[in-house]
């Protein structure tokens, strides 16, 4: 199985939850992992507000660097994501959810254009056959 990783399964498994074992687990499974590149600055935002300093920020980067490998926005994601964003809350208006922001689109354009499955527990993607859920 091809995984796209989102930042709730990086946040868990730098975390070193139940999750983020879980996280690890199907990551070292994996024919390969992604990350998308808009991925690695929530993560860093997400550590900043958890306290880490900068050289312990940069080192969780370089991890996740090195476990997987970070897909760059181009036109044609570009694109991806805005057609997946719109469908993002269509769903999450539907399922009154807060509606997702385009990263969550990104997110999912990627783990399309990649042919993988996205390993998440943001409940905006809970719903999609892409998902791999981390519960």
């Amino acid at each position: 199985m091809r995984l796209t990783i989102d930042s709730f399964a990086w946040v868990e498994l730098i975390g070193q939850t139940r999750l983020g074992v879980k996280s690890k687990d199907l990551m070292e499974a994996a024919e390969a992992c992604f990350t998308p590149a808009i991925v690695l600055a929530e993560v860093a935002h997400k550590c900043l507000r958890d306290g880490f300093d900068e050289p312990q920020i940069q080192q969780e980067l370089r991890a996740m660097v090195e476990s997987s490998a970070v897909v760059p926005i181009g036109p044609e994601l570009a694109v991806d994501a805005a057609s997946a964003t719109r469908e993002l809350r269509e769903l999450a208006k539907a399922q009154r959810l807060s509606p997702p922001g385009l990263g969550d689109g990104l997110v999912l354009a990627t783990a399309r254009r990649t042919g993988s499955r996205l390993l998440t527990g943001d409940a905006h993607f809970r719903e999609l056959r892409e998902t791999v859920w981390l519960q």
